[in-house]
């Protein structure tokens, strides 16, 4: 008669099998190659603009609910909003009042407004609107999705 392994005794004896595939496997793992050498820039160095790092909420008429965007300093752009996927795409400033972004390889470029600490208006090129975002406040939860 073989006695009944508990489902806590069988949870304790995967951990130990995974922790010791993790270590046996970290013993053979390599040194990770340096990242490549970014291109020299050309032209100006613009300061990053006062919007980076917030959280900006648009306040544009039919921009999905709760649609946000965050400029880090790292030049990632995240972009999301309550009810659609998030993008992660990367962003730079090309001259003292535009920016550009990409998303799905195409560039977008928008000049910027900045009217007060919390407020950001960007007018995206080729289109007749202005979006306009505030600074999100905290705590913040999107709200139920409609029905």
């Amino acid at each position: 008669m073989t006695p009944q392994i508990t489902s806590r005794a069988r949870s304790a004896r995967v951990l130990a099998i995974l922790a010791g595939a993790a270590a046996f496997t970290g013993c053979n793992q390599r040194a990770a190659p340096p990242p490549p050498e970014r291109p020299a820039t050309t032209g100006a160095d613009y300061a990053l603009p006062a919007f980076v790092g917030k959280v900006w909420m648009s306040t544009t008429r039919g921009k999905p609910l709760g649609s946000i965007m965050i400029f880090l300093p790292d030049k990632t752009l995240l972009m999301d909003s309550c009810f659609e996927t998030f993008r992660i795409a990367e962003w730079g400033v090309i001259s003292e009042d535009t920016i550009r972004w990409r998303e799905d390889a195409i560039p977008i470029e928008a000049q910027y407004v900045q009217p007060t600490e919390d407020s950001l208006q960007l007018k995206i090129a080729g289109m007749s609107d202005e979006q306009t975002y505030m600074s999100a406040s905290v705590p913040y939860v999107c709200p139920d999705m409609p029905k």
